[in-house]
């Protein structure tokens, strides 16, 4: 078996448009910015994409080439300059890597740039253009990537996630690999067809452990048991992003050009029709809470705020839940996390033990609710920093950039200084909070959380409450989607754009 010095390199960010945050390389550096040896030491042994390509590639007994790694949590666009800077070096990067035999890269597929409506296929571009025609390259994207056909003209493959919550990022990771030695060592050419639809799907109802998600991931499965399909990805898209190429589609990768073709399209009818499926209705708050109060279970209620989750671009300070779980007195209960560097900031200075007077959240989005007013107790303060142990970027470091845990009356409280979502139990058991002790839990998430939460809690309840990332896509003043597009629009035929 041949030997071949394989590179790897990570971009990685869902940007929504509407949010007033722009992303910039601060905010990089803070989730997750590596370059060459330092990537292996971040990522080797953590259930991610990068740290499946560095298992595959040394199985296989070749070279890695580790380049660049940037990942920043989702918000508003990445700003030109961040773009610039984060682009030059990965080409830098490439260039004094010297000969490589194959590429591999993660990237999100929902990445908006300042004036850049689909920058990670600029980047490919870039990239297939420093290294040649010949280079092959193979691409892990997010189940959420807002696609369009032009991301076929650089490399065929691609793999999307089949999970959500996404637990399986190292196994697309290793898949990715796996294909991409194919290429190599057998000199197996691969074929990619595409189809985009005229669709903006909820992503609430879009996890793959139930519901029409689910349908489609094992439909799609089941045409990877011909062998002459590689990958059949079904992309639900991202909706908060005001882009020409929002919306699902969906890839397959084959041997076969024409049953990629076939498959592609017959995927694509299969999503068409499950549209409507998407679509649930959310209680508002107070009703929401109200329901949980009269449920008798030995474990937790968690009721999901999921307008504000920070994973889908929310500003995480938004206060409807806080002050409706304030204004109920609720006694042994937990909300969290709430992005509030100010309140953070008061806490420190004050230290553990007092008891201060705080104005918590709506400073980044005040017209979905005013701060609340409180007298809380600092009961805990820690500089944020903790190591993943649930089941979804597992054995990943985690920086909060502090975080308080405070008490107001029977309501612990959770704060951080940059907006994350609750996705796993350590960030509050790691300032000695522990979840599975409270009644009700009000947390800032949407469906990533369930991978950790599902099994510590007795009912998750989703809740309307106002925010950045509501379900309800009538909120947003859309200028670039294309239309008509459902469910926006009234339309008959689904299909938009096929490759």
């Amino acid at each position: 078996m041949a030997s071949y010095r394989i590179g790897i390199a990570f971009f990685y960010h869902e940007s929504h448009t509407f949010s007033p945050v722009r992303t910039t390389l601060d905010d990089f550096i803070q989730e997750g910015y590596h370059k060459g040896e330092k990537i292996l030491a971040a990522y080797t042994g953590t259930k991610t994409e990068v740290g499946g390509f560095i298992d595959v590639v040394r199985e296989k007994g070749g070279t890695l080439v580790p380049l660049l790694c940037a990942a920043a949590i989702p918000s508003g666009p990445v700003t030109r300059e961040t773009y610039e800077v984060i682009r030059s070096q990965m080409l830098d990067a490439i260039e004094q890597a010297g000969e490589m035999d194959g590429l591999l890269l993660a990237l999100h597929g929902a990445m908006v740039v300042e004036g850049v409506t689909d920058p990670e296929v600029e980047m490919l571009a870039a990239i297939r253009e420093k290294v040649g025609e010949s280079l092959p390259i193979a691409t892990t994207l997010d189940m959420h990537a807002n696609l369009g056909r032009r991301i076929l003209d650089f490399t065929p493959l691609h793999f999307g996630f089949k999970t959500y919550p996404h637990v399986d990022m190292y196994e697309q990771g290793c898949k990715a690999a796996t294909m991409l030695y194919r290429q190599l060592d057998g000199g197996t050419r691969f074929y990619a067809s595409f189809v985009k639809l005229r669709a903006l799907l909820p992503s609430l109802n879009m996890r793959t452990a139930e519901g029409p998600m689910h349908d489609l991931v094992e439909l799609a499965k089941k045409q990877e048991q011909d062998p002459d399909i590689g990958g059949a990805s079904i992309f639900g898209g991202f909706p908060y992003a005001d882009i020409p190429e929002a919306g699902a589609s969906v890839l397959v990768v084959g041997t076969d050009q024409e049953k990629t073709r076939k498959t592609a399209r017959f995927l694509a009818q299969q999503v068409w029709e499950n549209r409507e499926r998407f679509v649930i209705a959310l209680p508002k708050v107070r009703d929401a809470l109200q329901s949980a109060l009269q449920i008798q279970a030995d474990k937790p209620i968690a009721l999901a705020d999921i307008s504000d989750n920070p994973l889908s671009g929310g500003t995480g300070d938004t206060t409807e839940l806080l002050r409706e779980m304030i204004a109920l007195d609720l006694e042994n209960a937990l909300f969290g996390a709430l992005y509030d560097e100010e309140s953070l900031q008061a806490c420190m200075e004050a230290a553990a033990g007092a008891t201060i007077r705080l104005s918590l959240g709506g400073k980044l989005s005040p017209e979905f609710g005013p701060p609340v007013e409180v007298d809380a107790k600092i009961m805990a303060l820690t500089n944020g920093v903790f190591t993943n142990k649930g089941p979804m970027n597992t054995g990943l470091l985690v920086d909060t950039n502090g975080a308080a845990h405070i008490r107001a009356g029977g309501l612990d409280i959770l704060l951080t200084g940059r907006a994350l979502s609750a996705n796993d139990p350590e960030l509050f058991r790691h300032i000695g909070i522990e979840p599975t002790t409270k009644r009700i839990l009000g947390l800032k998430v949407k469906n990533h959380f369930r991978a950790a939460f599902d099994p510590l809690v007795s009912q998750v309840i989703y809740v309307d409450a106002p925010g950045l990332a509501s379900n309800d896509f009538t909120h947003f003043a859309y200028k670039q989607i294309p239309r008509p597009i459902w469910p926006l629009d009234e339309i008959d035929g689904g299909f938009m754009e096929e490759g």
